[in-house]
């Protein structure tokens, strides 16, 4: 155990004057937030690896780990330094790791993740945590609120699975409180078994306060489409088809009783040619005006058709209006 401690300070040294020579780098790239302390003094509580745990094994790891993700930090790969310093966090739990793990979050403008840290960082920490410290880290969540915003989430459907920006979100387990979140576009997702697959872009500005309510969908509603528009018969058009075709029908009658009457007198010995041609004039006449109301008929009903059918995306009804050797159609089509 003594042999453990000797170890661990050494490697807290050795770590110690490292991080000096990476204070004005720090600064450098964490350019928008105002940690204005002194370089001495920011390294000199940062540098501390995780504390031991219960196994020297774990604590050799994290130490190994810290060290890792420091060399990585100088040669610029922020994204794996980030995996190593939370992997040492993991193994020994320290809050002075997470002030580390809050810097590298904000170089990787994963701002809400930074801030998470730097709030933890202060709750772990407590009165560990010097005075002038924690005013810096307090400045900083300060500027960290103009680079996040909260969303408030909630679906139709229990149970659904919900992604932001491809990552699953368990949306049950936020209890209706809000969830921190980089200000910038984002992608909602929603799906469930049985329900269409909803995609929501989102843009929100730094200090957002967004309420968003995901609507699935059935599938079997998304798929009926609208209802069908209701037919409406053209009255007005079939009754003058009906009335054309009845007077066709009469006028059709009427010849054939004067061609019949015609046939009459023709085979009739003593027929004067007076009724003979009154016989004959009537028929022609008879015909004549069968031939027009048939046309007539046939012509309204298939206007009447047309017109039923466009009925139900008509502004106004069409009407109809018959007069002599005319026949009038008004209406919207």
């Amino acid at each position: 155990m003594v042999r453990g401690k000797r170890k661990e300070a050494s490697l807290m040294s050795s770590e110690a004057i490292s991080l000096q020579s990476r204070a004005a780098l720090v600064l450098a790239m964490i350019c928008s937030f105002p940690l204005a302390a002194n370089a001495q003094q920011r390294t000199s509580a940062d540098a501390t690896q995780p504390a031991a745990g219960g196994r020297e094994r774990s604590d050799d790891e994290a130490a190994t780990r810290f060290k890792q993700g420091l060399k990585l930090f100088d040669e610029g790969d922020y994204a794996l330094a980030l995996v190593e310093f939370q992997r040492a966090y993991q193994l020994a739990p320290n809050y002075r790791a997470l002030y580390n793990i809050a810097l590298v979050n904000a170089q990787l403008g994963r701002y809400s993740a930074a801030t998470r840290a730097f709030e933890q960082y202060l709750h772990d920490g407590g009165a560990a945590i010097g005075a002038e410290r924690q005013a810096q880290v307090r400045k900083s969540l300060d500027d960290l609120k103009l680079r996040t915003a909260t969303l408030e989430l909630s679906v139709s459907v229990p149970h659904a699975e919900v992604q932001l920006d491809g990552k699953p979100l368990e949306v049950s387990l936020l209890h209706g409180r809000p969830l921190l979140v980089d200000a910038g576009e984002h992608t909602l997702q929603a799906s469930a078994p049985g329900y269409q697959l909803l995609v929501r872009p989102l843009a929100l500005a730094g200090t957002d306060r967004a309420i968003v309510r995901l609507d699935l969908v059935p599938i079997e509603q998304a798929s009926a489409g609208p209802a069908p528009k209701p037919r409406h018969l053209f009255v007005p058009g079939l009754a003058a088809t009906g009335a054309f075709a009845a007077g066709a029908v009469v006028s059709g009658l009427v010849m054939l009783n004067e061609r019949s009457r015609l046939s009459t007198l023709q085979n009739t010995v003593g027929s004067s040619p007076q009724n003979r041609s009154s016989a004959a004039n009537a028929a022609n006449a008879a015909a004549a005006v069968a031939d027009v109301l048939t046309s007539l008929a046939l012509v309204a009903g298939g206007v009447s058709l047309y017109l039923s059918l466009q009925l139900g995306s008509s502004a106004k009804s069409p009407e109809i209006s018959v007069s002599p050797g005319h026949v009038f159609f008004s209406g919207a089509f």
